[in-house]
């Protein structure tokens, strides 16, 4: 927040956009302005407020006094009349013909002060982009302003742009800073001021550089520039010494750099520290969050959701009082810098996935389910509701070979002596398992599963890269921009992260489909899929394998086949293989967006054997539908030395079906008697 000067108090301009014309500023106004505006930095409000009411009785109708009259107010009450001030703003903006909301139309360096507390508020309620695109064009008449307000406009705009996630440009910023706000001249100003307190601490100047510091090791931690943040991260250390802001910083740094222990040894001594914070209200709910994230990255999940938990619980203790205001549609009451305190949704993303990651699907969806109301432009969030979804529907690939499902291929037997018969099952079906509801009502099923792994392509544009060039567009010497996705709360995707993401989508969607027995969907996802560029091993492993379904449900066989050679499998891996270098490179620094280096669960073999097994098996049940039980019989043969036992339930089923066809009684009796014999009361 800021007022004005005592070099800008009043103003003999006039025009569109401008304060209205007053008389000539007299020595007498500049005086009583200089002392508004020192009693107003020492604190002394009251004081400040009466001198200013003084001036402008002397000088009715001037905005910018008018304007300070209204800060000096607001100050008064704690910054807690935040709707009262927002309202002054908005009378003295209507009096000059400003227009708050367009911010392209300012051109007179005398409204910086307007739109420069206008964006402070936008920034305390959290409305980032709103706030960046405002001070993004007040950073373009920096040269004219005082040297505070030039400092504040630049630390608000470097602070935004790692509130919005772009790194480059607020390191860019903090280089001009340095060079041109922060000068030898300019330190030397202030560093011979004591702080509030009297003791001989370190100078304003320092501060000043501690804080460009800060903003720096924030940015290489989102850069991935490990070396350069352990440098600054030093200098402050030195500067600064052991602060809680500090040890976040520390043991984020050990975070991303995959020293876990170690990050957690550092996070512990955040309680310990001392120095000033803006919410130390909010340091246990950041510390639990934490913890929860670097738990979570060790692969015990259910203690990150135990932490979480707490999390939850002290940001509850936080927020109580805030959400009456809140209710009450009225930002009065509390300080503005405690308006946007509250992490609830933040913390309940972290623990949907926490609890995703446990095997909870139906307590996780209960926790993405309202999160994904704040943020529904993340595509990744769309994603694991629908994996929340599937795992509700299915489980894993481990329950076909569960007891259950393999006492389903014998289901009883009829008569008695030479007379008697088995009953062989239909076949595992799991038609039980699906919604009369509709799709579009949440619910963990697999139709609602396909809606929103709609919503999460929509939320994916297509790379330009990969775009067809229209005839404007054949220059080769145009360079394309990285793409970038956003995903709310987190870091925006860049890159092979996009491509990684659009290739699981799609894998998804046709499983889904084939669920929803949707085979020409299912067919057109799996097609898209194997022509990503970039496929890693299993994404393709799984595309031909879904691919090869739909043709046979579409009674394309012999298509089918074509994708069911288990020479063509050489990699099973989850990674693409341009980017295994970079695996280890490419840990994912913002807390929210952590779960996506974890595989949930595994719905591809883990080895090459076993992948070329499983494979076998649907060529032999596709050269059956052919007729070809010859060829139906070897492979199934080989697939039952990779897939190993026990064997699950569609192997027997397939094995007996082949034996009886070919007349081989008694083999089929053997396969009953050693696997089944058991379960049924009478033996063949």
């Amino acid at each position: 927040m800021s007022g004005g000067n005592s070099k800008s108090e009043g103003s003999d301009k006039s025009g569109d956009g401008s304060f209205a014309s007053l008389p000539a500023i007299t020595d007498h106004d500049r005086e009583l302005a200089s002392r508004s505006m020192q009693e107003f930095e020492q604190g002394q409000y009251d004081t400040a407020l009466q001198i200013l009411n003084e001036l402008l009785k002397l000088r009715q109708g001037d905005a910018k006094i008018m304007h300070n009259k209204a800060v000096i107010e607001y100050y008064q009450s704690g910054l807690k009349k935040t709707d009262e001030f927002r309202q002054h703003i908005r009378n003295i903006c209507n009096q000059c013909q400003v227009n708050l909301d367009n911010i392209a139309a300012m051109d007179d360096v005398d409204q910086i002060l307007l739109y420069y507390n206008h964006a402070v508020i936008l920034y305390r309620l959290r409305q980032y982009h709103s706030a960046v695109n405002i001070v993004d064009k007040l950073f373009q008449f920096i040269e004219p302003l005082e040297e505070n307000l030039a400092r504040k406009v630049s630390l608000l705009l470097a602070q935004l742009y790692l509130c919005t996630h772009q790194p480059e440009k607020a390191t860019g910023l903090l280089s001009f800073i340095e060079k041109s706000l922060f000068s030898s001249n300019g330190g030397n100003k202030t560093s011979e001021r004591e702080s509030k307190d009297g003791s001989p601490e370190y100078g304003m100047s320092d501060v000043w550089k501690a804080r460009i510091s800060q903003y720096k090791a924030r940015c290489y931690l989102m850069l991935k520039s490990m070396k350069f943040c352990k440098r600054e991260i030093k200098n402050l250390m030195n500067t600064i010494g052991v602060s809680p802001q500090l040890v976040f910083l520390k043991s984020n740094f050990e975070y991303l750099r995959g020293n876990y222990r170690k990050a957690i040894k550092v996070l512990n001594t955040a309680i310990q520290a001392k120095g000033p914070m803006e919410n130390p209200e909010t340091l246990n709910v950041m510390y639990f969050n934490n913890m929860a994230c670097i738990h979570f990255h060790m692969c015990k999940h259910h203690l990150g959701t135990f932490y979480l938990r707490k999390a939850l619980a002290e940001n509850e203790a936080v927020t109580r009082d805030l959400r009456k205001a809140v209710l009450s549609k009225s930002l009065s009451g509390r300080p503005v810098h405690s308006l946007g305190i509250s992490k609830y949704y933040e913390l309940l993303y972290n623990m949907g996935i926490q609890l995703l990651h446990c095997g909870k699907p139906l307590a996780a969806f209960d926790c993405l389910i309202e999160v994904i109301q704040v943020f529904p432009s993340n595509a990744r969030l769309w994603l694991r509701l629908a994996e929340c979804c599937i795992m509700c529907y299915r489980e894993s690939n481990e329950e076909d070979s569960s007891l259950s499902n393999r006492l389903q291929v014998i289901q009883g037997s009829v008569g008695s002596g030479v007379h008697r018969k088995l009953i062989i099952g239909p076949g595992l079906k799991e038609t039980d398992k699906m919604s009369t509801d509709s799709a579009a009502i949440p619910g963990t099923t697999i139709e609602f599963a396909s809606l929103c792994l709609q919503n999460a392509l929509l939320n994916i544009p297509d790379d330009p890269i990969n775009a067809v060039p229209t005839d404007n567009e054949n220059d080769t010497s145009k360079v394309h921009e990285p793409l970038t996705v956003p995903a709310p709360p987190g870091n925006p995707m860049r890159g092979q992260e996009v491509a990684n993401l659009r290739c699981t989508i799609l894998c998804d969607s046709a499983y889904v489909a084939l669920c929803l027995n949707d085979f020409l969907m299912a067919y057109y996802y799996a097609d898209l899929l194997i022509k990503q560029p970039k496929l890693s091993g299993a994404h393709r492993y799984l595309g031909h394998m879904y691919i090869s379904e739909a043709l046979v449900a579409l009674d394309k066989i012999a298509d089918a086949i074509q994708h069911l050679n288990p020479d063509l499998i050489t990699d099973v891996s989850p990674t693409p293989p341009e980017c295994k270098h970079e695996q280890e490179k490419d840990r994912n620094g913002d807390l929210p967006e952590g779960e996506a280096k974890a595989a949930l669960y595994s719905w591809c073999p883990k080895d090459i054997t076993k992948a070329k097994a499983i494979m076998q098996y649907n060529l032999a049940a596709a050269h059956t539908l052919r007729g070809e039980h010859e060829k139906a019989i070897m492979n199934l043969a080989k697939s039952t030395q990779g897939i190993g036992t026990p064997f699950p339930a569609q192997i027997y089923f397939l094995r007996l079906y082949l034996d009886l066809m070919e007349g081989r009684r008694k083999l089929a009796q053997g396969v009953i008697k050693e696997h089944f014999g058991h379960m049924t009361p009478n033996r063949v």
